[in-house]
């Protein structure tokens, strides 16, 4: 997990590494702005990279200063000119802005002579600020009696400047002949850090008050007194002369002051920073419970004592259709069959034709009547005769495809030589057929189950997926709580049809009991509560179930099944009581303190800052943390 700070001008190391502290990420960016006074300042930078790997944290300090970055890759932190890719958008996502300010830029390690280059400018600055406003002593408002009222701070500064820069240039800046300046401030850091458990006054021996940047590290103040540029030592004889005049300006008053300060950064340091944070761990038994329980369509809600919950009963239909390949052979002496249309324009009397009663076709296939009909009598409107009818089966005279005729017209050879010949007569509007002699292949019974298997094989797992789909994933299917059945099927072309192929729909029905898991886990709390000892708690968030014996009736919508759930008792912690506990303590008698609490199963200590060695009394500095390992 990653953190963004974003530091202000004004923070100093010691804001910066209780953000670090404080903070739970694992990744921490430090946004820091321009001008901030630990940015320059090596022992400070070393803190926070002590700090950060005693925390087993990354630290990365986001800045623009390209000697501010290769100060902190020197003391082994990791420093950035923009947020990484990742981490911009989630910054950018939380500050809700749609654009970003800029391009990420491509940090680039400056070279040695850049970067001494660089550093050199900045100390040239800083003396160019001090030459802007000079300090003075008291003897410089109020001279001593008999000597000059003004001392020439101009022609002082000057010579003071040059003799600091041909020292620094001599001493310094000779990569030839010695490391840097600002190398020997990282060395000489180096050094005092190694001293950081002497006690909580070295740490104040590594920053001074004075808010200078160049001024906070230590190696850098003794650098400056050793040249006689503070605290009112021999600088020139006119100066001399008049701080000698001033007892206001003293070394020793000045001495004062610095202790004093120190004091009180002490006190803060001692008072205001300690912190302890103790991880625990509570102590886990598991739990086991058998139960028989019963999910029922008809019931709303859990009933404890008869180990009941609700079901739900799900039906859901599918369909599948396919066409399949005749497969069956017969012997076919066939006649061809149709309807035909039999008119009277004969008399209004009725006309009785019995069965087998010849029709010849216009090309001469004589068809037969397959019953006796009786063919209405024809309607006299105006003297003239309009002509009744009825339809009629036939049914072709021999076997044989040249009877499979089209429409056509019929004639009554039996009335052939009398008025009734022309006066009744038959249309067909359809062609015949069924007209088959020889081997020909037919639908047998064998082809019908056959397809009707294959394609309820294939229906199976459409209707599977179509219960997963409908089922909501919160509802539990076990299983053999689910049943398929075939509901319907049809077919175009029945057993024993001459056909090459036939078509085949079928209807699958699935049937399926679920229930809310949360239920049973519901249920099993209930149990474990009505037992439970009050220094203990359920963790209902670990839980793992076995089941078995599942019985089920689709028609009443019931389910019978025993389930095996394992659960996890947690012992309480007294976080209070805990804090009072330690109170003051230190690690090892923290520990032997813990080691007495049956609730505790292990611990983790933190103090903060790192000279703290016991828990601070006051119980606002105190966090106890409680971690429940995870299943």
């Amino acid at each position: 997990m990653s953190k963004i700070i974003n530091l202000k001008s004004s923070e100093e190391i010691t804001d910066v590494v209780e953000y670090l502290w404080e903070t739970g990420a694992n990744e921490v960016y430090f946004l820091a702005p321009k001008g901030a006074p630990f940015l320059k300042n090596t022992v400070a930078l070393k803190l926070l990279k002590r700090e950060a790997d005693r925390l087993d944290k990354t630290v990365v300090l986001i800045t623009k200063d390209e000697v501010v970055r290769e100060m902190a890759k020197r003391v082994g932190l990791s420093a950035r000119v923009s947020l990484p890719k990742g981490v911009e958008d989630l910054e950018y996502a939380k500050s809700g802005e749609k654009t970003k300010e800029e391009d990420e830029e491509v940090f680039k390690e400056l070279s040695p002579q850049k970067y001494e280059s660089l550093l050199e400018e900045q100390v040239k600055l800083k003396r160019d600020a001090d030459g802007r406003a000079p300090a003075y002593d008291m003897s410089d408002i109020k001279p001593s009696a008999g000597k000059a009222s003004k001392i020439d701070i101009s022609e002082e500064r000057e010579a003071e400047e040059a003799e600091e820069k041909d020292e620094f240039q001599e001493a310094d800046f000779k990569e030839e002949s010695r490391p840097s300046f600002f190398k020997r401030l990282i060395d000489k850091g180096e050094e005092d850090l190694k001293d950081e458990d002497k006690g909580e006054d070295d740490l104040d021996s590594y920053l001074v008050s004075d808010d200078d940047d160049f001024k906070k590290t230590k190696p850098f103040y003794k650098e400056r007194k050793r040249r006689g540029l503070d605290f009112g030592e021999k600088r020139s004889a006119p100066d001399q002369e008049s701080r000698s005049s001033s007892p206001f300006f003293s070394f020793k008053f000045l001495s004062f002051f610095v202790g004093g300060a120190l004091i009180v950064a002490a006190a803060v340091l001692y008072f205001i920073l300690p912190k302890a944070e103790i991880v625990i761990n509570p102590k886990i038994e598991p739990i086991v419970q058998d139960l028989s329980v019963s999910a029922e369509k008809n019931i709303v809600k859990s009933d404890v004592v008869l180990g009941k919950i609700p079901a739900q009963l799900i039906r859901l239909d599918k369909k599948a259709s396919k066409d399949f390949p005749a497969t069956g052979e017969r012997q076919l002496n066939d006649k061809a069959t149709g309807t035909i249309t039999i008119y009277n324009e004969f008399s209004s009397t009725p006309q009785t034709l019995v069965e087998k009663t010849r029709f010849v076709s216009s090309d001469g296939k004589v068809f037969r009547i397959t019953k006796t009909i009786v063919v209405p009598g024809a309607k006299i409107e105006e003297g003239k005769i309009i002509a009744s009818s009825i339809d009629a089966q036939v049914q072709a005279d021999q076997a044989g495809e040249e009877y499979n005729i089209g429409p056509s017209d019929f004639k009554i050879p039996g009335f052939q030589g009398s008025p009734k010949y022309n006066a009744f007569y038959a249309k067909s509007k359809t062609a015949m057929t069924g007209g088959a002699v020889g081997l020909a292949k037919v639908i047998s019974q064998n082809d019908f189950d056959k397809a009707k298997a294959d394609l309820w094989q294939s229906l199976q797992p459409a209707i599977k997926q179509e219960i997963k789909s409908q089922v909501s994933p919160e509802l539990k299917l076990l299983e053999g709580a689910a049943k398929e059945e075939v509901s319907s099927f049809e077919a175009i072309g029945s057993v024993g049809d001459k056909a090459e192929s036939f078509n085949l729909s079928i209807k699958g029905t699935a049937t399926v009991l679920v229930f809310d898991e949360n239920d049973i886990f519901s249920l099993a709390a209930k149990k474990v509560n009505e037992k439970l000892a009050d220094n203990k708690i359920l963790d209902e968030g670990a839980n793992a179930v076995e089941y078995s014996d599942l019985q089920s009736d689709f028609n009443k919508g019931q389910l019978a099944f025993k389930v095996k759930i394992t659960q996890r008792l947690v012992w309480k912690v007294d976080a209070d009581n805990i804090s009072r506990l330690i109170a003051g303590k230190n690690e090892s008698q923290i520990k032997a303190a813990l080691g007495q609490k049956e609730e505790v199963e292990k611990a983790r200590i933190l103090f903060w800052p790192f000279w703290v060695k016991s828990v601070p009394v006051n119980l606002d500095k105190i966090k106890i943390r409680v971690i429940i390992d995870p299943v």
